[in-house]
């Protein structure tokens, strides 16, 4: 009794998935990374406390980010979640130590996380008002 073969699609199938999903994670992982773009800090005093004000922008669009800001001290920082204004512009603060406390001077971080976990870090200096 001769023996007849069945070529199966199943091999076909598979191999058609794994394409698609590797051209998927292609895809998905070819964004450009973000560029921070015109960090501009100040500092001003207010009512015996020392304010500061980050304004920067980004170059793609972000519903939201995770900033940190680490001052020169080293020790002392603030965490906070921003979303641009309609202009794309991010203001972070006014940030403050506390009333009749001075802000450390010097060289500070600024660390944004974005939706897709990508981190950009700044360096800025921080000046008396």
């Amino acid at each position: 009794m001769p023996i007849r073969s069945v070529r199966s699609s199943a091999p076909a199938r598979s191999f058609a998935v794994l394409l698609l999903i590797l051209i998927a994670l292609a895809v998905s992982c070819t964004r450009e990374d973000a560029l921070l773009l015109n960090l501009k800090s100040s500092t001003s005093l207010e009512a015996e406390r020392e304010l500061l004000t980050l304004t920067f922008s980004l170059s793609q669009k972000e519903e939201s980010i995770q900033v940190t800001v680490e001052a020169s001290d080293r020790h002392s920082s603030w965490v906070v979640s921003a979303s641009p204004a309609k202009g794309g512009l991010y203001t972070i603060g006014p940030l403050t130590m506390g009333q009749g406390v001075e802000l450390p001077e010097g060289e500070y971080l600024l660390t944004l996380m974005l939706d897709d976990g990508q981190l950009i870090e700044e360096h800025f200096t921080v000046r008396r008002p």
